[in-house]
């Protein structure tokens, strides 16, 4: 029940489940996992944002920040 490149996740690496491949959490977090990724060798990656919030506004305001903090990495990663 989960896409191939999950599946590919999930027998390649140390995950047990989907959840363990997210880089979720705050800036400090994300950034984290995102250097475990490089660190991994990781060259690619495609970013799904959750914008988190009780009404449109909140989560909109959520996404456009996580864009722009997925953004501003770039010359880190």
């Amino acid at each position: 029940h989960y896409s191939p490149n999950y599946v590919r996740l999930l027998e390649h690496g140390d995950a047990e489940d989907v959840g363990d491949t997210m880089a979720a959490g705050d800036e400090s977090a994300v950034l984290a996992r995102l250097h475990r990724y490089r660190d991994a060798g990781v060259t690619d990656l495609a970013a799904r944002v959750v914008p988190l919030g009780d009404d449109v506004a909140t989560r909109t305001a959520s996404r456009e920040r996580t864009q722009k903090f997925l953004a501003s990495l770039g010359p880190r990663l």
